[in-house]
């Protein structure tokens, strides 16, 4: 019995700890957007303003439909009213009175209204899901950035680390050649501060990097230790015109598509201000019962009416008319403007993005001229042709050149990712 139950115990443990780090495993870049997509508080809310604009089409679609309502009223007079006559006083009602009311009402003609109503709520449910769609592009992006830089951190830590490994490796032969003569004191002390120099590099690299992969794991809603990425910074082209870009943004955009219907919706707001004054017309049914004072039955009753309603005078109609007209041509402007801007940040992201594929092929250039330069540096540094700051001069030009290509390698994918949003598509 005892070993039963420390097998359960030992069992749950492990499913805690393995189900708590759910996301342990290795993870691309898909996987992130994936997770993000679920888990992020920003696209929860977007979903729940598209789940509240639908139960509003239903609630106008509701209001073609007839409403039926039970009123119930009990009524106890203190004192019932009489009159008196020759032959005494006579109850001019019931002191207790109970009656119940069944009502339907039934809307036959509202002007246009109610389906002026469901058209509007449809379209603010369709610009919900527009809204939806920016959101998770606005997210996806920010996924993409905290990856991309995650990345970058790392990378740089290598560097760091790679470059001060160099200069402890020149250290050792600075300490050699300074015990058999061939270097002096000064050769020394100063391969001894460059190694001083780069730990705080590698330091600041790795909390860069810990603060990097935080920011990512807050995107995605989980927690940084179960970060472990699959990836690395590297250039994939995107074959794209600015031309196509341009059109694809037009027609893909989620903010831009949700003010376009904004604009419907602002038109029908007109429509709804222009027939505020016409009549309306409802079919309305009673049926009563009634059980007055000491009656062991109930009196019953009915009545059906038409009540129409034609409000022949209302002096705020023609401001309201003008203010849905204003509210239209605000809308109108806001699509221009935001057109100009998507126009903008597209043709950036563009330019952006060959600036960093230039850049690449240039640093790569560089980090082979740079590496080439180290070694011939090292071996004249060996037979003692060259001094020492020479070597660390090239040593430096290489990290240079190295965090150059990587920071142009991020740059590139930024750009591309930033160009992505812009067009409005979620993936690739």
């Amino acid at each position: 019995m005892k070993v039963k139950k420390v097998f359960l115990a030992v069992f749950s443990s492990l499913i805690f700890i393995f189900g708590y780090s759910g996301y342990s495993q290795a993870i691309s870049l898909n996987d992130e957007i994936d997770i993000a997509l679920k888990n992020n508080l920003q696209i929860i809310l977007a979903r729940e303003r598209v789940r509240q604009a639908e139960q509003k089409v239903k609630e106008a679609t509701a209001g073609y439909l007839p409403s039926i309502n039970l009123n119930g009223t009990y009524t106890h007079l203190g004192k019932v009213p009489s009159m008196s006559t020759p032959f005494g006083e006579f109850p001019m009602g019931e002191q207790d009175t109970t009656s119940l009311t069944f009502s339907l009402t039934q809307p036959l003609y509202t002007g246009g209204r109610l389906t002026l109503n469901s058209k509007q709520a449809k379209l603010n449910y369709l610009r919900a899901e527009k809204e939806l769609q920016q959101t998770q592009s606005e997210v996806i992006y920010q996924v993409k950035e905290s990856f991309y830089s995650v990345l970058l951190a790392t990378k740089n830590l290598e560097i760091a680390q790679r470059a001060l490994n160099q200069a402890k490796a020149h250290l050792e032969i600075v300490e050699s050649f300074y015990k058999s003569g061939r270097a002096s004191r000064f050769d020394l002390l100063r391969a001894k501060v460059e190694v001083a120099n780069l730990k705080p590099d590698v330091i600041k690299a790795r909390n860069n990097l810990s603060l990097a992969r935080e920011r990512l794991a807050g995107i995605l809603s989980i927690p940084s230790s179960s970060l472990d990425l699959e990836g690395e910074l590297e250039f994939k082209s995107l074959t794209l015109t600015l031309d196509d870009a341009i059109k694809i943004a037009f027609n893909s955009r989620g903010d831009l598509n949700s003010l376009k219907l904004q604009e419907e919706i602002a038109r029908v707001s007109l429509q709804v201000a222009k027939v505020r004054n016409f009549p309306s017309l409802s079919f309305v049914g009673n049926y009563q019962f009634t059980h007055p004072g000491e009656k062991e039955e109930w009196d019953k009753d009915w009545n059906i009416s038409l009540v129409l309603s034609f409000p022949f005078f209302d002096m705020g109609k023609r401001a309201f008319v003008r203010e849905r007209e204003s509210q239209l041509r605000q809308v109108q402007l806001a699509i221009k403007q935001l057109k100009d801007a998507i126009q903008l940040e597209v043709k950036k992201a563009f330019w952006d993005m060959e600036a960093a594929k230039e850049a690449i092929a240039a640093q790569k250039k560089n980090i082979q001229q740079a590496q080439e330069a180290l070694s011939i540096a090292e071996a004249r540094y060996r037979s003692g042709t060259i001094t020492q700051i020479e070597v660390l001069d090239a040593s430096l030009v290489l990290t240079r050149a190295r965090l150059g290509y990587t920071r142009a390698l991020y740059n590139y994918n930024m750009a591309k990712a930033a160009l992505i949003k812009a067009i409005g598509k979620i993936k690739e």
